[in-house]
């Protein structure tokens, strides 16, 4: 009796091991179309979280309609996009124009810097042009924008049908699933899903924002070069966990580093931005966020490694927003319910019962 449940419990988990690599395998070979379908999804959760807030205002007794709402929504954000595409144009031309006299000055100063420490060291630049390569930095930013540029069309056309799909949604679902008590359960577990996509959409746009304009405030008060360019590459990278505030501040600080003689700018901007990231990044944002995410820290890393190689910096921004989708949709089943609980921050789940 021990032997055949050992059996059926290995072959339990070698078909789950195999269903996993399947499922990777997909995700990787239709990047091409699954990356414009999450965009759009994100995008839609944007215009309508928008297209809310619009309804709520009241003119005298009269609220804007649904429809005119979307329309509005969808107006602002592509203004929004017009006018960050010509910044970023306008400013990355510039800055890859200078990157390589930049690239030789971090490499003075950088040397300077350790020798003061360590006298007779000298660091090979050579190692470290990953890590501290203005040019790719700004190839990174216009291929993310004109990437996202490309597919604009597929991205506008799955919006559209998005649109349409939430006024129907409903209908389909009493129809899958007529038992009173199924269809609550599935009601409900959509409303919880929307509810943190929703708000961790909301909550991260906003700090991102935030920490975006207030980059742009101190590289002016600093007189540090290409402010509009950083605070937006800023707003960009804060959607990535951990990795991306660190980023965000290590190349507005190593251009401070460069353009100046002195080092006072350098260590203003460092000091400035990095207590900025962090009382953003963990005194609001938790703050705001509450517990609605309730996922463990070493599970969003690993999300960040795992989904950043199946679809690279896409995969990294919607890293949480995805394991946050996965951890919910494990909750609901009594058999994968202990899965959602390792990813989970503290074990605390909603309870769902039939």
């Amino acid at each position: 009796m021990l032997e055949k449940l050992l059996n059926y419990r290995l072959i339990n988990i070698t078909a789950a091991i195999i269903s996993v690599y399947i499922i990777g395998w997909l995700l990787v070979l239709g990047r091409d179309i699954l990356i414009p379908l999450i965009i759009a999804i994100v995008i839609w959760y944007v215009l309508d979280t928008v297209a809310r807030y619009l309804q709520g205002i009241s003119l005298a007794g009269f609220h804007i309609p649904r429809m005119l709402a979307i329309l509005l929504s969808l107006a602002i954000f592509t203004l929004i996009v017009l006018f960050s595409t010509d910044m970023i144009a306008t400013n990355a031309v510039a800055l890859a124009k200078d990157a390589p006299t930049y690239q030789q000055s971090i490499e003075i100063k950088l040397n300077h810097i350790l020798s003061l420490i360590v006298p007779g060291v000298h660091l090979d630049m050579n190692h470290f042009n990953d890590l501290f390569n203005l040019q790719k930095l700004v190839g990174w930013v216009v291929s993310a924008v004109s990437g996202m540029i490309s597919i604009a069309s597929l991205v506008l056309i799955y919006i559209i049908f998005i649109v349409y799909e939430q006024a129907v949604i409903p209908y389909k679902i009493k129809a899958l699933f007529p038992e009173s008590e199924k269809n609550t359960r599935v009601h409900r577990t959509l409303s919880l899903l929307d509810e943190n996509i929703r708000t961790y959409l909301t909550v991260k746009t906003f700090v991102s924002a935030l920490t975006g304009i207030l980059c742009y405030i101190v590289l002016v008060l600093f007189d540090v070069n290409y402010p509009a360019f950083w605070g937006f590459v800023t707003f960009l990278l804060n959607y990535i966990p951990t990795i991306g505030s660190l980023i965000a501040v290590i190349f507005p600080a190593l251009l401070s580093l460069v353009q100046f003689e002195s080092y006072v700018p350098f260590l203003g901007v460092t000091v400035v931005l990095t207590t900025i990231q962090f009382s953003i990044g963990n005194i609001l944002e938790p703050y705001l966020m509450g517990n609605k995410l309730n996922l463990s820290g070493l599970v969003i890393i690993v999300a960040l490694a795992v989904w950043g190689s199946i679809w690279g910096i896409t995969g990294m921004i919607l890293s949480v927003p995805i394991m946050v989708v996965i951890m919910l949709m494990l909750s609901t089943n009594p058999t994968t319910r202990p899965i959602a609980v390792l990813l989970s921050s503290n074990g605390a789940l909603e309870e769902f019962r039939d």
